[in-house]
Order: structure tokens, then sequence, then C-alpha cells
């Protein structure tokens, strides 16, 4: 299993990267500076590192930079996931990193970077089957990963669909009640949390929240589902 940390000052970035990376099944963990990403290094050695820029204290460059100049670390994999984005910056980054990507950015192009780079080198993350849930429309049927089925109801169903076509981003209220052909007036926002909760629950798996909400704009999906057109 590919060991990924990812180092990010944004709590809420930070935490939201973790749980797309472990539900892709990556050993991954989190830490928020210089100091704690030394402390995870004592622990063990990552294949690959997602790093924020503007950290506090030492930067991202600097913590490039001596990885990249440490016998013991030079080979680990480095993404810069940064909101700095001019041509300087990039040119600079990459003389360290193997990968930069400008927020704000896709999960999916992440994943996808994150992906190549790890087969480049020949390193792999579990199964995916191990993590992914499948979906059958037709017969409104969820499949664990383990193989057991849930039945789910046609709203479930609808939204569904709806996550996994605007997978790695926020889906609206507005976005909702149109895939559910309600008008705006009449679109009730308890009643789609009402919804999810019960979705939450058949999706939970080990403690992780797989459908995340996102106050005044809407709700993500951090779970991987595949639909099967059967």
């Amino acid at each position: 299993m590919a060991r990924i940390y990812f180092v990010e000052d944004n709590v809420i970035l930070l935490n939201n990267g973790l749980l797309w990376l472990k539900n892709e099944g990556y050993d991954a963990h989190g830490a928020s500076s210089y100091e704690e990403l030394t402390q995870l290094m004592t622990t063990q050695r990552p294949d690959l590192v997602l790093l924020d820029w503007n950290l506090p204290g030492k930067d991202g460059l600097f913590i490039a930079n001596e990885l990249r100049n440490t016998p013991e670390t030079k080979n680990i994999l480095i993404i810069f996931v940064t909101a700095r984005n001019s041509i300087n910056d990039k040119v600079s980054g990459l003389d360290k990193a193997d990968a930069y990507i400008a927020k704000p950015f896709d999960y999916r192009e992440l994943l996808a970077t994150i992906r190549a780079l790890l087969r480049r080198n020949n390193i792999y993350k579990v199964s995916s089957s191990k993590s992914t849930w499948l979906h059958f429309p037709q017969q409104r049927i969820l499949r664990t990963p383990d193989g057991q089925e849930l039945d789910i109801t046609e709203k479930e169903n609808m939204i569904i669909q709806l996550f996994v076509q605007h997978s790695g981003k926020i889906v609206s209220h507005k976005m909702i009640s149109q895939v559910f052909n309600e008008s705006p007036s009449l679109y009730d926002k308890n009643r789609t949390e009402a919804l999810l909760s019960r979705l939450r629950s058949k999706l939970k798996t080990d403690n992780k929240n797989p459908i995340r909400s996102f106050r005044n704009q809407g709700y993500q999906l951090m779970t991987h589902i595949k639909i099967m057109n059967e």
C-alpha cells in the first residue's frame, strides 16, 4: 500500500484531502508544518508527499529542498499543491518536485497525478476493488466493497448518480433540486439533509464520513462509487 503524507496548514483542506486519499486506498497521514512532517518521518518514510508552499515557519520550498538533499529521502515523490501559480513559482517548485498542481484544484486531477507518479516508480496502492462501491441504478442497488447488496430508494438512486457525475466537486442545493425536478420555491433543504443522513448511514465504513456538508454550498461525495450500467 502506498504511503502518502499531506502537508497542509488549512485544516479543512487537509481533512478533505485525507478522506479522498484514504477512500482511494492509500495509507494517508497529515501534517500542518515542517515540525509535524519531521515527526511523521521518524515513524516511517512515505512514498509520496503532497506539499503546500505557504506553510507556517519553514515553507514548502524549504521542505522540498531538504527532502531532495537528504540521502534517505531524496527519492520520495513530491507534488506541490499550492495557491502560488506564477510561472516563476512553478519553475522553482518543479526544480525540486515531481509535479505541481495549483489551487483551486479538482481531486480527480490530483488523484490521476498521484497514480501516474506511483506507476512510474512501480509503487502501487491496494486494489481499488477493496474500497470501491458499485451502484446498479436500474436495480436500485448499492454493492458494498465486501459484496453486500443494499436496496436504495429512487431519490437515493438519483442523488448517487449526481454525485458520481460531479466527482470531486461540491453538489449544490440548486443541482439537487434540478435532478429531483423540483422548483426552487418547493425545494426543502431539511428533507434533503434527512435523505443524505440515511444515505450516509448506508455508505459509512471505518468511521469515515462518506458525504461531507458545506455550509451554504452543498455536499461532496467522499467515497469511490462506480456506476454499473447493466
